[in-house]
């Protein structure tokens, strides 16, 4: 019993080992040169609701990007502030701004208001980002549109999250950065199978193609992972992990508020494709099959010493990829932390694994 359970705790391990091994390779490596496609048309779309303020405070810069030819078409969901008057404003100031008003009454999610403005835009070439959502640059645009071309439909950019002080906000960039580079990485290797909604580029004719989103319009949320893992292949994906190409988010800043976010994130899980759960599923039990099987290996006298070397080897491991790794995602406060910050990936997992299974009732926004 007792080898068996260390041969469990050795395969765990090698399973972490390598995946970070081959995740830094893929992000770190140099890009191999392709040449940008020419400049298209875009639409950048935001769904809103309730953002006035927001929208006063970043929407600007979104304006005022460095491209020949675009519009921001702003979906308003049926929003109760100043949502109205400060947009009428801004668009007083720039004519690339469109306003769109939701037809449907405001619905659980975005998915609806979103649908809308995809059929109302101008362009083919959609760019999707959020309300709360800053452009690293005024060249966010030009970087994301070029990485699209003939044969790449679908562009999966990269959105950190903003820092703040505390633990909370460490942990949230921490866990977002991991989750971009499990969807960057798994899309480097051909197997895409997620994006994020805060940055986003994608064909017109992928949403047609599909029916948008039809598989799952009960669910809240979808609107971006749900619709990627459906269309996205190794061939028509291409991911854009430049600086200039971020979009920065304003994070939650309270627990209650981040658990509920990442319930209705997590409620998605179960819809992707079978592959893409076995291979999530793997990372996600070897990681705390490592931990776990190591506690027990040393409290129970199992091979204590080669328990401590192995843990330590991933540890060390950690600790020497982070600071490549951290510095991509933008995250190298965080890179002396990242060991632990990983320890804690584990106690939330066991959190939120049955947010994906037994999801709560939809949010409406």
């Amino acid at each position: 019993m007792s080898q068996l359970v260390f041969t469990i705790f050795l395969s765990a391990t090698a399973v972490q080992i390598g995946w970070w091994l081959v995740a830094a390779w893929l992000l770190c490596r140099k890009e191999r040169a392709r040449e940008d496609a020419p400049p298209r048309p875009v639409s950048v779309i935001i769904c809103a609701r309730n953002e006035a303020p927001r929208l006063r405070e970043r929407l600007p810069a979104i304006l005022r990007q460095q491209y020949s030819d675009f519009e921001v078409l702003v979906v308003d969901h049926h929003s109760t502030d100043d949502t109205a008057a400060v947009l009428a404003g801004l668009a007083g100031e720039y004519p690339q701004l469109r306003i769109l008003q939701a037809k449907t009454e405001a619905t659980a999610g975005k998915k609806e208001a979103l649908t809308q403005g995809i059929a109302a835009a101008r362009h083919d070439l959609l760019l999707l980002t959020d309300a709360d959502c800053r452009p690293a640059s005024p060249f966010w645009l030009q970087r994301m549109a070029a990485k699209a071309g003939q044969r790449t439909q679908l562009v999966l950019g990269y959105g950190p999250y903003e820092k703040r002080p505390g633990l909370l906000n460490a942990f949230v960039r921490f866990e977002a950065a991991y989750t971009a580079l499990q969807y960057l990485a798994f899309a480097l290797a051909g197997l895409p199978y997620m994006g994020v909604g805060r940055n986003l580029l994608y064909d017109r004719s992928l949403f047609r193609q599909t029916g948008g989103f039809a598989g799952h319009t009960e669910l809240a949320s979808g609107d971006d992972d749900l619709f990627v893992n459906a269309v996205a292949t190794g061939s028509n994906t291409r991911i854009c992990l430049q600086p200039e190409a971020f979009t920065w988010s304003e994070p939650k800043t309270t627990c209650r508020d981040y658990v509920r976010q990442k319930r209705r994130h997590l409620s998605t899980a179960v819809r992707y494709r079978f592959v893409h759960q076995l291979a999530l599923s793997m990372l996600a039990g070897s990681q705390m099959l490592h931990y776990g099987l190591a506690a027990f290996c040393l409290l129970a006298g199992i091979h204590p010493g080669a328990a401590c070397s192995l843990l330590l080897l991933r540890w060390g491991l950690l600790t020497g990829l982070a600071f490549p790794l951290t510095r991509r995602l933008a995250v190298a406060d965080l890179r002396f932390f990242f060991p632990l910050l990983d320890l804690g990936l584990c106690g939330y997992y066991l959190y939120f694994l049955p947010a994906a299974f037994f999801p709560k009732k939809r949010p409406l926004w």
